[in-house]
């Protein structure tokens, strides 16, 4: 993924959505570009928003990467102002990393100002963590949100999955699925459908390849983790 300097700040989730039940594989979260066969949450800078047409769904978010360089106050309100739109359905995405952006205690910070946004105009929230579990859950629980949270691109432990569902959160996995160790296995079996995504994020491998992989991981078919994706869909972003 090549990320430009300050301008992406923001990150825009283009969604198109299935215009029937069942009909297409959703990939949650994407920076490649659209596929026919599949509906997708597809990532763009703020440089991109003109691809944005009035038909599209997207979420609007700062991303904790770049929580170190930016404006915070012009963003907040960048944030809370789209946000409002009909056509916004979530926040995202936002979370926590110690690689990468700012200090841990800024980060939160700022996460904390963006889900008391997605509260108050009552939109899910999609996360990146990294390195700052305990963070997170702390914020969960203490936050107490009313909107559901979803991990994108999970690759941890068992363990930690147990933990994030008892905290009522979705979990999606990506790429990292296709080589998965033992130990990525063995979270995705422990993922319940009903709370289970699946994404490319910034890989070009084939959507249809990665569910048909993470199927026999939970040994089932396809054709009930497409079902159970699309319903996860509809109720997350409800």
């Amino acid at each position: 993924m090549i990320i430009k300097p300050f301008i992406g700040v923001s990150v825009f989730i283009v969604v198109s959505l299935p215009s029937t039940k069942y009909q297409k594989m959703i990939d949650f979260h994407t920076h490649q570009p659209p596929v026919d066969n599949d509906s997708s949450v597809r990532s763009l800078l703020i440089s991109e928003v003109d691809k944005i047409t009035p038909h599209d769904l997207f979420t609007i978010g700062i991303h904790p990467w770049y929580t170190e360089e930016m404006d915070l106050k012009a963003h907040y309100s960048l944030v809370n102002e789209f946000a409002q739109r009909s056509n916004v359905i979530g926040i995202g995405e936002i979370g926590l990393d110690k690689h990468r952006g700012a200090p841990i205690e800024k980060q939160i910070e700022v996460f904390e100002k963006q889900v008391l946004i997605a509260e108050k105009l009552n939109k899910p929230v999609i996360i990146h963590c990294v390195r700052a579990w305990a963070e997170l859950l702390e914020l969960k629980k203490r936050l107490k949100p009313e909107m559901p949270w979803a991990i994108h691109g999970f690759r941890g432990q068992s363990e930690l999955v147990k933990q994030l569902l008892s905290a009522g959160m979705y979990i999606s996995f990506g790429p990292e699925s296709l080589n998965a160790s033992e130990g990525l296995q063995e979270s995705i079996r422990t993922v319940p459908l009903n709370r289970l995504f699946v994404e490319t994020d910034d890989a070009d491998v084939s959507l249809k390849y990665l569910y048909t992989t993470i199927s026999k991981i939970k040994r089932i078919t396809t054709r009930d983790l497409e079902e159970n994706i699309n319903d996860n869909f509809a109720e997350f972003f409800g």
